[in-house]
């Protein structure tokens, strides 16, 4: 039995969730990838998956010998990748997860000048408004746009993500404009998530910080979403620049209480904790850096 290839097998099976997918992924017969994962059980004396009719399930000994499997891949990868750095250009799979509006917004235009930069490397890109666990999701770069509390990863910030309260011209003319924070309990807000009950929106100017209940007609995990509704004169958003910078500058959208902020967010690369960063995984990071730290801002007021 080749452990390394039977590791490989089962790490696929569970990001791909499926044998047959695994298959397809590692461009092996289906058989050989579920022996491959039967020998690696039967090597190590432990159940790793639960089999049933429709789905896989890892077990609490396969969950844990899942992250070890993938950060000794890792590194046996990265060692392979550093050995032949003298003689060839960075290469391999990278696979990235991002939200759905970064991604069209800003990586859509940025991959391309990657590429360019390592046209050895293949890139693998999901977005996704979920949050996704980068590790069971097999991702080696997950971007988050928020603040980040996780201690189990390792983070990097590529560039502060400011937000801001807009709506447009027309319903601010209809409901009027909002004089302070506690205003916008009397106005439809336009919520980021599924909060039925209404959002608590802390706002700060100075030292002062004020909280307010607010409430409204629509909750969307997608800020462009959003972003179009508070178009269309539906109610205030609190949205990052980088989704309304434009709509702001062609005056389809108008800042709102300009003088508060919300607390502070930024653009995070996400990654699993590991004692050596592999190489392609930390061009891409210092490459979003080095790009996004050239882009300015444009503040609404």
């Amino acid at each position: 039995m080749d452990r390394v290839e039977c590791m490989r097998a089962f790490i696929e099976t569970v990001r791909s969730n499926g044998f047959a997918a695994a298959a397809r992924s590692l461009d092996l017969p289906r058989s050989t990838v579920s022996k491959q994962v039967q020998a690696l059980e039967e090597a190590i004396g432990v159940q790793l998956l639960v089999r049933t009719t429709r789905s896989l399930h890892l077990t609490e000994a396969g969950a844990e010998y899942f992250e070890s499997a993938r950060d000794l891949l890792a590194a046996l990868d990265e060692a392979e990748q550093r050995a032949r750095d003298g003689v060839g250009e960075l290469r391999g799979v990278l696979r990235v997860n991002a939200p759905m509006s970064f991604g069209l917004r800003k990586l859509g235009p940025l991959i391309p000048r990657f590429h360019e930069l390592h046209p050895q490397i293949e890139l693998q890109l999901v977005l996704s408004d979920q949050q996704v666990d980068p590790v069971r999701g097999g991702f080696d770069v997950t971007i988050r746009i928020a603040s980040l509390t996780d201690s189990s990863m390792v983070a990097r910030t590529i560039a502060p993500a400011p937000r801001f309260l807009v709506a447009s011209p027309a319903y601010l003319e209809l409901a009027g404009m909002p004089e302070s924070p506690e205003d916008l309990a009397n106005h439809a807000f336009l919520g980021y998530g599924y909060l039925q009950s209404g959002v608590s929106l802390s706002l700060s100017r100075g030292q002062e910080t004020r909280r307010v209940q607010v409430t409204g007609p629509l909750h969307a995990n997608n800020g462009d979403f959003l972003a179009q509704a508070a178009e269309a004169g539906m109610g205030i958003a609190l949205l990052p620049s980088f989704i309304v910078d434009e709509a702001l500058a062609a005056g389809r959208l108008m800042a709102v209480l300009c003088g508060w902020q919300a607390p502070p967010i930024s653009i995070n690369a996400v990654y699993p904790t590991a004692r050596r960063l592999p190489q392609k995984t930390r061009a891409f990071i210092d490459f979003l850096v080095e790009a996004m730290s050239r882009a300015s801002e444009q503040m609404p007021c």
